[in-house]
């Protein structure tokens, strides 16, 4: 068993966690996951310009923005910007059956951002059931994914919105 943390304690937190992000800071995106399947690849197995992505599924997530940057090239003004998408764990894996990985898309505020990097080190109570076996049930998971983006293009992408009336 963990010191000062019950199992109970556990339920505390994954409650009101949920009830912050669904109810109070009702924050959404929606999020592309990378088909591998349908994605044709080249003879190195490199993924061409164009990708293809599953159904988005809408899911709320804490957003953290970086400020907008512009560098003008040669070609004209390019836009760069960096945002971390927060999801928890149990919103993810167990009410909608999805893993985060790089090279997701994430729709937000009308932009899309590529997965670049996964952070799944929260762990609950600071315990890695990996390295402290004596740490008990419910213990030592990932708290949540972060999942770190940055702008993309979207002439990349092989998504298309269509609008149903």
């Amino acid at each position: 068993m963990a010191l000062f943390t019950s199992e109970r304690d556990i339920s505390f937190f994954r409650h009101i966690n949920k009830e912050l992000l669904n109810n109070i800071i009702q924050q959404e995106v929606d999020f592309y996951k990378l088909n591998l399947y349908e994605t044709k690849s080249n003879i190195y197995g490199e993924a061409p310009k164009i990708k293809t992505y599953y159904n988005p599924v809408r899911l709320s997530c804490l957003i953290t923005r970086e400020d907008i940057n512009n560098d003008t090239t040669n070609f004209g003004v390019d836009t760069k910007q960096i945002v971390t998408f927060g999801f928890l764990r149990d919103g993810i894996l167990d009410e909608k059956n999805l893993v985060p990985e790089i090279g997701d898309l994430v729709n937000w505020n009308e932009q899309y951002f590529e997965v670049d990097g996964i952070n799944i080190n929260q762990f609950i109570s600071g315990k890695n059931d990996m390295t402290n076996k004596d740490v008990g049930s419910g213990f030592g998971a990932s708290w949540s994914y972060l999942c770190k983006s940055h702008l993309t293009r979207v002439e990349k992408l092989n998504i298309v919105n269509t609008v149903i009336k």
